[in-house]
């Protein structure tokens, strides 16, 4: 695709633009009651059902987006089975539902991402955040080609030491410290990371098409 001047195709619809915002504090206020849970009482059962709904929604999502669509959903629905038989002792157990589903997302993430980089350099595939720029834009020149590929190792960096820090935390830190890290700072903290990728970004490559996360997304699910 041809670069396009600065500034183009960077506005995103004042609709567009709430709707982001409302779902990032939507998100934000339910984490927080999550984090609430989790410090008070394991016999409620809210902090479980969300996190069965949410692991259960990135499955249906991540599956969507794979070559593998129906034996992913299959998948998804035998663990939804499972969760229901021994929803008791999970509800008993809930923190260590959640540093699974923390720990374990990031990891999958981070194995998922670097496997891609790795599969780049031997030539036998692209870096996911490649994949996606294709997908968007077509053919990349030299230039975003390697930029693509940074900004993979930037994520799998961050996934790797997000589930080792995780991990490091529930052992030796209290429940409440750890719940900080899971459910107040991850959110803010990613969000961040996508802000000053895209600033970079701005900055090292002013002349190239820019779309939004929307897009981005768009392309994953095609």
């Amino acid at each position: 695709m041809t670069p396009q001047a600065p500034g183009a195709g960077r506005r995103v619809p004042t609709s567009l633009a709430i709707a982001a915002v409302a779902i990032l504090l939507g998100a934000f206020a339910l984490v927080v009651l999550i984090h609430l849970s989790l410090s008070g009482d394991h016999g409620n059962p809210f902090a479980l059902l969300v996190a069965v709904g949410w692991t259960a929604a990135c499955a249906v999502v991540a599956s969507l987006g794979s070559r593998h669509r129906l034996a992913g959903l299959a998948a998804t629905a035998l663990a939804l089975v499972a969760v229901a038989r021994c929803f008791d002792w999970l509800q008993a157990h809930v923190d260590l539902v959640y540093l699974s589903q923390h720990a374990g997302i990031h990891a999958l993430l981070g194995i998922w991402f670097g496997g891609s980089l790795v599969a780049a350099r031997r030539g036998t595939g692209q870096a996911v955040i490649t994949r996606l720029a294709t997908r968007v834009h077509g053919s990349l020149p030299d230039p975003i080609l390697r930029y693509t590929i940074q900004v993979t190792g930037l994520w799998t960096a961050y996934f790797v030491l997000m589930a080792l820090t995780s991990c490091a935390v529930f052992a030796f830190g209290s429940l409440q410290a750890w719940s900080t890290l899971a459910n107040l700072l991850t959110l803010p903290l990613v969000v961040a990371i996508f802000i000053v990728e895209y600033l970079v970004r701005l900055r090292l490559h002013p002349d190239f098409e820019h779309v939004s996360i929307l897009d981005g997304v768009k392309a994953y699910m095609k």
